[in-house]
């Protein structure tokens, strides 16, 4: 396959909603007319069964196409907010970023969020107005909504000839010229002037336009003072280096179903977003020394895995983005991670749902293998004469967890759940060493609830949640003593073992110590351990509601033996019985895990945010102002935050998103700790003490 002569990998990024996987299939079509659905919609690409349910992109679709003798390579992106780490893994190995923004919604729901990950990425980005077509589209407010949401400068570089079904076309604002499109060529257009009407108009925004495009660069600047304007040549690469730069956010406009705008948009992408050849990747090599990789064709071989699927019937399928050297059939690579070989024997590009074999791939271009042994998402596969390791794929905190049960047994549903990890890293199947439930987690409610019906569907098994059991502890609030003597006698050897325990508190977080004060010898040493033993082995069933007791010292301070029935276990059971006792009398309370809140909401959000969290036993520790928003730092009972990413969404109309992480315990209120007590007590969950017979 000879090489391309203009290569262009870049993400499409938006709100759901926003119309990305709309523009994505105009893309197809624009490439190919039997590639895309006639209307434009995403009926291709979101073909998942729970995408279709949900009418929204739920996981990456790559797509590769050539137009015009170049070829593009586009990662369609989820815009719900549990799949936005998604959107950082597309960025990681895309040159730059489409964010589509709805003419007719504006930058609604997650739009915010998405760009911030989007900033915090340093990608040169395009804004696309989509839907200009629709009946309550408004290209103004839409700008405006960039500016004031966004807070980045939009610089106009085309703006459309009419509003809402009556737009006719587009003025493009670098030529001065109309586009007009052709009813009967789907992405085509004839040029005119602009119209009179549009002239004053479309002056102004040229002006704003130059004036950004100068402002990139210190020796455009001095031209356009001088000259008062700039060469086309010139506003071109001041455009490319102010994107690049992130100074502003170009915007141009679209509409997915006639293809108005859909040609310039590559024309615009072809301009702004860097070629691979331009992109240098920081690595390490085997000894951990940082190595600079660049996107030349001839370097040594490196890739970059992306995303991985597995089919019942294909088995595992890898995606691919090659960031040097050119991959043919018939290689091996290796994957630094496990330091194993994997041995391509053919490989595929991804064409609009369709898969066909190619004979080479070189820098910026998708490809997808089949069957390797054992490369993850995030992976790197290289040529063995020159390992690297690129960046892995960054891993967030996991704010929502669900317990799982299955009907087919835990053993079943876990087996499934782990080769859709495979899938998506994101998710976590962990068993909770408090409570004893496999619990799944992941970045949103949304987010699980998807993986479930994944597993329904690819494996046939049916997975219930509910919401986890927080992990209580017990613990004690005051010094206490009591003794533990075990007897037994039943013919032979009896058995024998008597120990004074004394329980004291220590700081919360501490766990459990022990402490031998045995003097002349009234415990033998060899038995003290036993006693130890013998407490350690209670620890797991508190007195109070049966839950692991933390955070004091046991005092081994007098005992007595047998020179023939003391044993191990009678001092076992001596020091078991001595513990329970004292810890009657050591004023037992509940402890309950409290988690470290930060949540981020829009600022007119704020008091029903604040209110929600006190309503919850939440500690307000402050409020911060954000780029966009209002960050709220808070502790909160896990016990009350179980629920919380579906109440935020619902108070915020979508618009607040948090992250939640474990900070430590607090003694549960006794009104609460009483109805926990009673409920475990009801459950058979409290074992009573041994009395001494």
């Amino acid at each position: 396959m000879a090489t391309p002569r203009v290569i262009r990998t870049f993400s499409m990024v938006g709100a759901d909603g926003a119309g990305k996987t709309a523009l994505v299939e105009a893309l197809l079509r624009l490439a190919d007319p039997r590639h895309a659905s006639p209307d434009g919609s995403s009926a291709r690409l979101d073909a998942e069964p729970e995408e279709k349910k949900r009418n929204f992109t739920l996981s990456l679709h790559p797509e590769s196409f050539d137009e015009g003798g170049r070829s593009f390579h586009v990662l369609d992106c989820p815009g719900f907010a549990a799949f936005l780490t998604e959107v950082e893994w597309a960025l990681q190995v895309t040159d730059g970023a489409v964010m589509a923004i709805s003419a007719a919604d504006g930058c609604h729901n997650r739009s915010e969020r998405t760009y911030d990950v989007l900033a915090d990425s340093g990608l040169p980005a395009l804004g696309i107005i989509t839907r200009v077509d629709h009946e309550q589209a408004n290209f103004q407010k839409a700008l405006a909504d960039i500016e004031t949401s966004l807070k980045v400068k939009p610089v106009p570089l085309q703006f459309p000839i009419g509003e809402g079904p009556g737009c006719k076309g587009l003025v493009d604002l670098i030529s001065m010229k109309a586009h007009l499109p052709d009813p009967k060529v789907f992405g085509a257009f004839r040029e005119a002037e602009v119209p009179a009407g549009l002239q004053a108009e479309a002056t102004a925004l040229r002006t704003g336009m130059l004036e950004a495009a100068a402002e990139a660069d210190d020796e455009l600047l001095g031209h356009y003072l001088d000259a008062g304007t700039l060469t086309e040549a010139e506003l071109r690469r001041g455009l490319a280096a102010g994107a690049r730069a992130g100074r502003f956010l170009p915007v141009a406009l679209t509409a997915a179903k006639t293809g108005l705008g859909v040609r310039q948009l590559l024309e615009l992408a072809v301009l702004l977003f860097p070629s691979p050849a331009e992109r240098v990747v920081a690595g390490v090599d085997l000894a951990g020394k940082e190595v600079l990789w660049a996107g030349d064709a001839n370097a040594p071989f490196c890739a970059q895995v992306f995303k991985t699927t597995i089919d019942h019937f294909t088995g595992r399928v890898d995606y691919l983005r090659v960031v040097s050297g050119t991959l043919r059939p018939e290689t091996s690579l290796m994957n630094p991670r496990t330091r194993t070989e994997e041995r391509v024997s053919h490989f595929f590009r991804t064409d609009g749902a369709q898969t066909a074999e190619v004979a080479e791939a070189g820098p910026g271009e998708f490809v997808v293998l089949v069957k390797l042994k054992d490369a993850h998402t995030g992976d790197t596969l290289c040529d063995r004469e020159a390992p690297i390791l690129l960046p892995a794929f960054r891993q967030h905190t996991r704010p929502v967890a669900y317990a799982v049960h299955a009907k087919g047994g835990d053993d079943k549903a876990a087996a499934a759940l782990h080769k859709l990890i495979e899938e998506d890293p994101s998710l976590e199947l962990v068993r909770s060493p408090e409570t004893g439930e496999m619990l799944l987690q992941g970045m949103g409610q949304a987010h699980i609830e998807v993986t479930v019906e994944r597993v329904k569907r690819k494996h046939g098994i049916e997975i219930t949640l509910s919401p986890p059991s927080p992990a209580y502890l017990e613990t004690i609030t005051a010094t206490a003593k009591a003794q533990g003597k075990f007897r037994r006698q039943t013919g032979g050897h009896g058995a024998f073992g008597d120990a004074h325990v004394e329980l004291s508190p220590l700081p919360r977080g501490a766990g459990f110590e022990f402490e031998d004060a045995i003097v002349g010898g009234s415990v033998p040493r060899q038995f003290i351990p036993s006693v130890e033993k013998g407490i350690r082995g209670s620890l797991g069933n508190g007195p109070l509601a049966g839950y692991q007791v933390v955070d004091f010292k046991a005092k081994l301070v007098f005992g007595s033996y047998h020179d023939v029935d003391s044993s191990d276990m009678a001092f076992q059971v001596a020091g078991s019985m001595a513990f329970k006792k004292a810890m009657a009398e050591a004023r037992p309370i509940l402890l309950e895990p409290v988690m470290q809140l930060e949540v981020r909401v829009p600022e007119e959000y704020v008091g029903p945010v604040m209110g929600d969290l006190n309503s919850r036993r939440a500690r307000v520790q402050g409020l911060e102002p954000a780029a966009r928003g209002v960050t709220i730092r808070a502790t909160c009972p896990h016990a009350e935050a179980m629920t919380y990413d579906a109440d935020l969404r619902s108070l915020t109309q979508g618009l607040g998103y948090f992250t939640m992480a474990p900070a430590h315990y607090d003694p549960v209120p006794p009104p609460l700790a009483q109805k926990i007590i009673e409920r475990r007590r009801a459950e058979g969950k409290v074992k009573g003490v041994e009395e001494e017979k």
